[in-house]
């Protein structure tokens, strides 16, 4: 019967480190990242506001997240994207 306690006891303990160590895998993985990018423009009355991708994307980008809740990503080095970034905080203040 000891035993029997005692391979539980250490089944339960391997099954915490395993989803532990799950958790910690999915901890650095970037939240919202561009993998396509929206080729057009947008008309700057329609984006309501915007993210900046992280550093750690693969490829960097602006996501614009339309008055319909619509998120679009787009290219940061465009440059009617920085104009459109810059009206959308300019409109925040």
């Amino acid at each position: 019967m000891r035993q029997y306690f005692l391979c539980l006891f250490i089944g339960l303990l391997a099954v915490a480190f395993l989803q532990s160590g799950v958790r910690g895998n999915n901890a650095n993985l970037p939240s919202e990242c561009c993998f396509n990018l929206y080729g057009r423009k947008l008309p700057i009355a329609k984006i309501d506001s915007y993210i900046e991708t992280r550093v750690d994307c693969t490829k960097p980008g602006v996501i614009f997240v339309t008055k319909k809740s619509f998120r679009i990503c787009v290219d940061p080095q465009l440059s009617w994207v920085k104009t459109a970034m810059k009206a959308v905080d300019e409109r925040d203040l």
